[in-house]
């Protein structure tokens, strides 16, 4: 019994231990609501002033200010943000306001340029076009007087034969050459003779249908292929409107000169079946005509073929 504590300050002792140890001021009150004596006014005034209106002032105090922190940290965030935004809109408004202009005016810059190459390519390509059948022309055609050459006479004459074994029908090839032209061409000069021999071209396709070919084999000689032509009959009126067409004289500068034609005469099938042969034997009676006098024609025969 005398060892025993005294009872009266227990509540107290027993508030201050839980007021040091405890973390949280709810669970204090709730066990010291349930251990307190409601007639001990000394602990009822320290439970008062424990868990009473200045206890939940504080704590409330507390949270305000961490509320208001709070409220700080996100206003500067707010802040931060709405820089952030306004950076980002005078950034882009600079980028559409700056090429606004430049990039318009770029895009005009490579239009144009794009206009410009490819006008320029399209004129060189129309150029190399031009070139190209330029050499091509001149490739087939005599550079004097623009008449079909040598090479593409014998594609002509080839084709011509061919076209003519299908369908039946017969050609001619008629050798042409100028009597005495060496004698003009030595008075009067190669200028002269050069413009008599394209004054003769002309007048000999003035003299032909558009489906035959005249062409200069060289020097004062010419060659005409009659495609389609009705036998000897055909070829002879042929001759004959040719050397009528030189009758007249030619105006050479302040000269006028009179030419003749000697013509040899060969035809397919009947003088030959194949191009070579053909022209050998319209150039052997073209021989045989200068031999009877010139300004003649003859038909190919084949005991022509010892005279040159």
């Amino acid at each position: 019994m005398q060892n025993r504590p005294h009872r009266k300050n227990a509540p107290e002792s027993l508030f201050e231990e839980t007021e040091n140890t405890s973390p949280s001021g709810s669970v204090i009150e709730r066990d010291f609501v349930g251990q307190a004596n409601p007639d001990d006014k000394q602990a009822n005034g320290k439970c008062h002033s424990f868990s009473g209106p200045d206890r939940r002032r504080g704590v409330t105090g507390r949270r305000r200010g961490v509320a208001d922190r709070r409220g700080g940290v996100a206003d500067r965030r707010g802040g931060d943000t709405g820089r952030r935004n306004k950076d980002i809109e005078l950034h882009e408004q600079d980028i559409s306001a700056e090429p606004g202009g430049h990039s318009e005016a770029l895009l005009r810059d490579v239009n144009e340029q794009l206009v410009v190459a490819t006008i320029r390519a399209q004129t060189q390509a129309e150029t190399a076009e031009q070139i190209a059948a330029k050499m091509s022309h001149l490739a087939e055609h005599d550079y004097l007087t623009g008449l079909p050459n040598r090479a593409l006479m014998d594609d002509r004459l080839e084709r011509s034969i061919a076209l003519a074994q299908r369908h039946g029908n017969q050609v001619a090839l008629l050798y042409l050459d100028i009597d005495n032209f060496k004698d003009i061409n030595d008075s009067l000069g190669h200028a002269a003779g050069d413009q008599l021999l394209q004054s003769i071209a002309k007048r000999l396709q003035a003299c032909v249908r558009f489906s035959d070919t005249v062409s200069r084999q060289g020097g004062d000689e010419f060659v005409v292929l009659l495609t389609d032509v009705e036998g000897e009959h055909g070829a002879v009126l042929a001759a004959q409107k040719l050397i009528a067409a030189m009758v007249e004289p030619h105006r050479i500068g302040a000269h006028s000169l009179h030419v003749t034609l000697s013509i040899g005469i060969s035809l397919y099938p009947d003088h030959g079946t194949d191009k070579e042969t053909i022209i050998r034997n319209a150039d052997t009676a073209m021989y045989f005509a200068k031999h009877k006098g010139r300004n003649n024609y003859q038909i190919f025969t084949p005991d022509m073929k010892g005279v040159r």
